[in-house]
Formats: C-alpha cells, structure tokens, sequence
C-alpha cells in the first residue's frame, strides 16, 4: 500500500524481466507508525538492559571470578545478540514504512515494482501520486500496468455453436485483421471451450470485455488460435478485431449457386428456372453439398451454363 512516487517507464516500451517500473512511497496508517515507533522503543530498551547483563558477566570473566563456559554468560551473551537483532529488525521495518527503502543482510530493500517478464507495456494504470491498494483476500490491487510479449500473440474469438463440434485443434485458420484488410495470417487451432460463453455468463464467470458482450453469438464457444504466422515488418497490436476463417471441407472443381436463390417445398430443395412467357417457373430439384453460409455447392440437378431465376426483391406497397 502506498502513493505512486517514480514510473520509470511509459506504454509502449519494451521492458526485460526484473527491471525496475514502479516505485511505490509507503503512506501507513497512524496507528501504524506509532506501533512502528513503539517496537523500536521497546527493542532499544530490551538491547541496553540485555547490554548491561552482558557487560556484568563479562567483568566477571575477565577478572576470572567465572570461567568461558559459564551457563549465566552464556545466556547473556546469547540475550544480548537476540536483543540487538530486534532492534535492527524494528529499525529496518520502521525505514520501510517511512523511506520505503532499507537494508537486509547487506541486500538493498525498496517498495519497487519490477517487470515479471520480457515484454511491452501495453497499458499504464497510475501516474505519479495516485494510490496504490496491495492485493488481500478481502480485496482486489490496484492494477499497476499490464505487460506482454508481443511475440507470442493469439487470437482469441467466438465460434457459434452450430461449427463449434466441426472444429478440432491443430486445424488451420486464416486470420483477417479488420484495420489491415489486405493482410492475411495463418494460424492453427489450439483449443476451444467446452462450455459456452451463455453458460458461463450464468455462471458468473465470463469475461467482463465489451468485445464478449456485444458478441453477435449468443451461444457462442471461446476459441484461440496460435502459431501465427505473418510478415516480420507486420505490427500487430493487442486489441485488434479480426475474423477467422476455418475450412471444415474443401471442394474443388464443384458447380455452386448462392445460397438466396434456393427454396425449399416440404424440407427438399429446388431452384426457379425460366420458361416461355406467362408459363410459371419451373421448379428444377437439387441435391446440395457444402456450404460456406454464402455459396452452396449443387451435386445433382443443373448443369454449367444454365440460366437460374435469382428470388426477387420483396417490396412493400401502401394506399392512400
């Protein structure tokens, strides 16, 4: 606990495991400076009485009235070292609540935080003189900074449910970044959920982002994909939003039709092909193949080059 007192480094920039970034200006309680206080009264007075009693056996055994190995200097000896270690010790935890800064064992002891790995700061929580909370099991911390390495990103999505069990790792993707439509990265599959975002959102264990929330799929699995591969002069920034693309099956060599021009009549599907003037629309059957939720693949019933009746547009008329 305590008030931001130095940042020694800003977002952005790259930072190595156990460098120096926050320095945090402890700010203790009353109560807690004057028991701070009133250990180190205490230690002193403990060390000057445990002094006395030594330096009197100590007068004894240079006039040889006692010998080394008597029990009462013994125990002097040994009361006195233990006094004046509680008193360093009171010292040094004094120091830390007034300095934030003190010496053990010949070791310098400051209230920095320092980086717990290699990576960018990708986000600064506090300034200088903010207040810091420490973490406890009644409360949460202050969130100080957020750190990554960049080199090691995923992307994370959703999945709706209905391709959610087509969906296995170590498959490939093919990542769009909305911000860089020209610019495709590969990556493989390395795991998705077993339980959906709806269930955890009853469970109260979803993810708080906006992106989670204002996702389009309602029962939606979570996704990640690793392994990314794209251009070394690429910048990739946390945050971006982006679209998989996962191929469940591939085709090649396949007559294909939109998917808006098919109809169905009792669960089979047919298209509208044209016939002479004033005839009706012929209803020609079709037996479908994949589908890529744009285009479906026709198996059987046209043939490459047939003309097909595109559904029109509905219209809405009104009378005065």
């Amino acid at each position: 606990d305590g008030i931001v007192e130095a940042v020694y480094h800003d977002e952005g920039e790259y930072v190595t495991k156990n460098m120096p970034l926050i320095k945090i200006k402890p700010v203790p309680s009353p109560k807690e400076y004057a028991g701070a206080h009133q250990e180190l009264a205490n230690a002193k007075a403990k060390e000057k009485e445990a002094e006395l009693v030594f330096k009197r056996q100590k007068y004894l055994l240079d006039n040889r009235t006692i010998s080394a190995n008597n029990l009462n200097y013994t125990a002097s000896q040994n009361g006195y070292t233990l006094a004046k270690n509680d008193r360093i010790l009171a010292e040094q935890k004094l120091a830390l609540l007034e300095r934030g800064e003190t010496v053990v064992a010949g070791k310098q002891i400051e209230s920095v935080v320092v980086s717990p790995i290699d990576g960018n700061i990708l986000y600064r929580g506090v300034n200088v003189g903010d207040p810091v909370i420490s973490i406890s099991s009644a409360q949460a911390a202050t969130a100080l900074l957020t750190i990554a390495n960049m080199q090691e990103l995923m992307f994370q999505g959703s999945v709706d449910e209905r391709d959610a069990a087509k969906i296995k790792p170590g498959m490939i993707a093919k990542i769009k970044i909305g911000s860089l439509p020209d610019q495709e990265i590969t990556g493989k599959i390395s795991r998705v959920a077993l339980q959906s975002d709806k269930e955890n959102s009853a469970l109260g264990t979803t993810t708080t982002s906006s992106e989670t929330q204002s996702s389009p799929f309602n029962v939606g699995f979570k996704i990640e994909i690793t392994d990314l591969q794209f251009p070394e002069d690429l910048i990739l920034r946390s945050g971006y939003s982006a679209t998989a693309s996962i191929a469940i099956k591939k085709v090649d060599g396949v007559l294909i039709l939109p998917l808006r021009v098919i109809q169905f009549k009792d669960t089979k599907p047919h298209v509208l092909l044209p016939t002479k003037k004033d005839k009706e629309p012929k209803q020609q059957p079709v037996e479908l193949g994949v589908s890529d939720n744009i285009n479906v693949e026709i198996k059987i019933g046209l043939k490459l080059g047939e003309l097909v009746i595109d559904q029109p547009d509905t219209t809405v008329t009104t009378q005065d």
